[in-house]
């Protein structure tokens, strides 16, 4: 094929037309309600954040077991303590983030079962959307 003919090829106008779709008039509308009720039953898994912290590579590669380390010995300096303890940005007795899809949607407070064998989070605040905003955008890397 010569080049005169490519290039006519290419210039030639493409032709569009409407492809025909069938009428749904037949159809059902179902209300807001009636998509909530299905959602309902579908699970998803929700993430309890205890706490972040944030460090150096070296701080972090230099982690160990704490196996056999008594942590309250009067003989382990601060320094030496940053091997076996992870320091979180979370007070005790703060609020935990419970989050879905890594978006914080409420606010809980750990618990143990009755049992007490497991821990468990009692929920203490379902946030509205202003904070779920607020919220992300304090999670955003600094």
């Amino acid at each position: 094929m010569s080049e005169e003919n490519k290039t006519e090829e290419t210039q030639k106008a493409v032709r569009y037309s409407r492809v025909p779709f069938p009428q749904f008039t037949d159809r059902k509308v179902t209300s807001k309600e009636d998509n909530i009720w299905k959602l309902q039953r579908v699970k998803t898994d929700i993430t309890v954040e205890l706490g972040r912290s944030r460090m150096s590579v070296s701080d972090m590669l230099s982690l160990r077991p704490s196996d056999g380390v008594d942590l309250n010995d009067s003989n382990i300096t601060p320094n030496d303590l940053k091997q076996y303890v992870l320091r979180l940005e979370r007070q005790i007795g703060e609020p935990v983030d419970l989050l879905i899809n890594g978006r914080v949607f409420a606010k809980g407070e750990v618990v143990s079962t009755d049992a007490g064998e497991n821990y468990a989070v009692r929920v203490i605040s379902i946030l509205t959307e202003e904070q779920r905003i607020d919220e992300q955008l304090r999670r955003l890397p600094h």
